[in-house]
């Protein structure tokens, strides 16, 4: 993935997620609120919008420049599809085989101090 823009506004990134989708382009919108607790201090920007595939990146920031932009490698919207479920699915492997790696290390340790403990 990589970062196509920053926005004020999530509501202005989904739109223009939304465009960019419906000329074929992958993209993703994550928040980039500041973990700052002061209020203060918070970043300018709250969103990001990103091109999920590198080839499409340049596409899709054309896209955003000159709406009239004729897309090298546009996707299907079964394609993009296809591509958020693998996307989700690997993910949520991810997730699980770390959080099995993570259980079987503490209950490693913790047989470990139970046998070194006091006699």
């Amino acid at each position: 993935m990589r970062l196509i823009a920053r926005y004020a506004s999530r509501a202005e990134a989904e739109e223009r997620a939304a465009f960019l989708r419906s000329r074929g382009i992958a993209t993703h919108v994550t928040n980039m609120a500041s973990l700052r607790p002061n209020l203060a201090h918070q970043g300018r920007y709250r969103a990001g919008l990103w091109a999920m595939l590198e080839p499409q990146f340049e596409d899709a920031e054309a896209l955003l420049e000159n709406p009239d932009h004729h897309v090298e490698q546009p996707l299907s919207e079964v394609q993009m599809t296809e591509l958020e479920t693998v996307g989700e699915a690997d993910a949520r492997r991810t997730l699980i085989k770390w959080l099995l790696i993570t259980v079987v290390a503490l209950g490693a340790l913790t047989a470990v101090v139970v046998a070194l403990g006091p006699p």
